[in-house]
């Protein structure tokens, strides 16, 4: 992906010539009502030369219009519907978050737990050895872990956890909370912890406290999809039809994650939860109705709290960000009058997101690629699907 303001400059100029064509002309909806966003829908999602996507709308901390577009598969073409799974890439960081949460709520760990207690041994900076790293700082890329050229070729060689917090480049010299550095293998290394600390798997942790309890059909075990239509993702610049993710090759190698193993599941927590864009919607709508789920409390106010009140800003004055404990918030009147709050998803050409305002106003979009274009981190596809879906009047 584009990285840096010259390089998403470059990328802007390139994207209408050499970007790949979208191959569909129009988006169908459901449960359409008044609102309809077809047209403007369209001329977004082939703006931004997606492969294939879908946008579940929120209304009022509810489900509204449902948009699909394009292709899951382009070889052999497989249409997206509201039931295509996708793989969210880094939004699975909000959905870890709010298992933390819940079972914060529920009484079982607290985010200001010292990670060692959670691992059963020490894990210390070695720069500054008698400090604790808390559970919060995991959570809001303030801890000093880092992704370290160990953690890159762990994907490979599948290193132990204990051994990447061995070597002293997965550490950088500061304190927790000190400096905010955005790290996979911190978000990552949460799964790790929880599974350490109940001695069951993180998918077993995620059905039972979360998904389950609202409803939601979601999984970070690509195994279990038997016969489900999972959304692969293409890079739309170079284009290419070789996929970057392709779904079928990786579900063939997919062992089954039923039992928990903390010293190799880092890379699950990152980002490879599975789900639609409905199911990611009903996920979120805790978070914008006061914690609360079927009229019970899911997350507990002072929880909910912790969760979206930013810890620290992006080191980069041009990004209008600051990060909660798995929950972006946007406060930046170039983007909306109004602040947001959500997460984004980059993997394999797929630029996810999902963004809600104070009145539960917002959307999920799950894509099989798109243009990966950014202004100040924020994707300009989301940017402009914050523009149409989060409507200023209802601020007013």
């Amino acid at each position: 992906m584009p990285v840096g303001t010259h390089k998403n400059a470059w990328y802007a100029l390139a994207l209408p010539v050499l970007g790949k064509r979208c191959q569909w002309k129009q988006v169908a909806v459901q449960n359409a009502s008044g609102n309809n966003l077809t047209s403007s829908m369209t001329r977004v999602l082939r703006r931004h030369h997606t492969v294939g996507g879908c946008v579940q709308l929120l209304r009022n901390g509810q489900l509204a219009e449902n948009y699909t577009a394009g292709y899951a598969s382009l070889s052999p073409g497989t249409a997206v519907t509201p039931e295509t799974v996708f793989r969210t890439a880094s939004i699975a960081k909000l959905a870890c978050a709010m298992l933390v949460m819940r079972l914060q709520t529920l009484g079982f760990v607290h985010v200001e737990e010292d990670i060692s207690a959670l691992w059963g041994k020490p894990i210390r900076t070695p720069h500054y050895p008698d400090q604790p790293i808390p559970l919060a700082s995991l959570l809001s890329h303030t801890s000093g872990l880092v992704d370290s050229p160990a953690y890159f070729r762990a994907f490979r060689e599948n290193t132990p956890a204990s051994e990447l917090l061995a070597n002293p480049e997965a550490f950088a010299n500061r304190k927790a909370f000190e400096r905010f550095q955005y790290s996979n293998f911190a978000a990552g290394l949460i799964g790790c912890l929880l599974e350490h600390r109940f001695q069951a798997s993180l998918e077993s942790l995620m059905q039972k406290y979360l998904f389950q309890p609202l409803s939601v059909d979601a999984t970070f075990d690509l195994s279990t999809l038997v016969g489900r239509r999972i959304a692969n993702s293409y890079r739309v610049l170079p284009a290419s039809r070789i996929p970057d993710f392709d779904a079928v090759a990786r579900f063939r190698i997919a062992s089954p994650l039923d039992s928990p193993d903390p010293e190799h599941h880092y890379l699950l927590a990152s980002g490879n939860l599975y789900l639609s864009s409905p199911a990611l919607a009903q996920l979120c709508l805790p978070l914008m109705n006061g914690g609360m789920a079927a009229d019970e409390t899911f997350l507990n106010p002072s929880t909910l709290e912790m969760m979206t009140t930013p810890l620290t800003a992006w080191p980069e004055p041009e990004v209008r960000m600051r990060h909660a404990m798995g929950v972006l918030e946007v406060d930046d009147r170039q983007v909306h009058p109004h602040r947001l709050w959500g997460h984004q998803g980059f993997a394999y050409g797929a630029v996810n997101g999902v963004f809600w305002d104070a009145q539960g106003n917002g959307f999920v979009s799950l894509n099989a690629g798109a243009s990966e274009q950014r202004m100040g981190h924020l994707s300009s596809l989301n940017r402009d699907l914050i523009a149409l879906c989060i409507p200023e009047a209802s601020h007013e």
